[in-house]
């Protein structure tokens, strides 16, 4: 996309009082020898933008948050889990039966590691009956 380069306009009217303020003192006093008669200030080109940073920023982080619609799945998945699986493979009870026998199996096994060994039980007695006999002698 090619822009045309704009001369700054809120600069002309400075720059040209400017000239005139110049042009004023130049008259009343000579101008030494050594001095030039030229313009030595330098032009202003602004390139116009669509939109600020601050707005883009904005755009970008509005489209990156954006919420998709929810589809009748989500939905049906979110009322009743599992309903969108019974609904479209009506047929897969044995599937279904085997997930829910893991499923008790993996806690059973859970709850099996959780439980303490006779030796742990052992060594947290004595340590406990040690605490008691050196509060006791204190």
């Amino acid at each position: 996309m090619h822009r045309k380069p704009y001369l700054c306009t809120m600069f002309k009217p400075l720059f040209s009082l400017a000239f005139l303020a110049g042009a004023s003192v130049a008259a009343a006093s000579p101008l030494p020898q050594d001095s030039l008669q030229a313009d030595t200030l330098k032009e202003v080109i602004v390139h116009p933008r669509d939109k600020l940073p601050v707005e883009e920023a904005i755009d970008q982080s509005l489209r990156r948050g954006q919420i998709g619609t929810k589809t009748l799945g989500d939905i049906l998945e979110r009322l009743s889990p599992g309903i969108n699986d019974k609904i479209t493979h009506p047929f897969a009870i044995k599937a279904r039966q085997k997930e829910r026998r893991r499923k008790r199996a993996m806690k059973a096994l859970e709850n099996f590691d959780r439980v303490r060994t006779f030796d742990e039980l052992l060594r947290e007695a004595y340590e406990q009956m040690q605490l008691e006999d050196s509060l006791k002698t204190e």
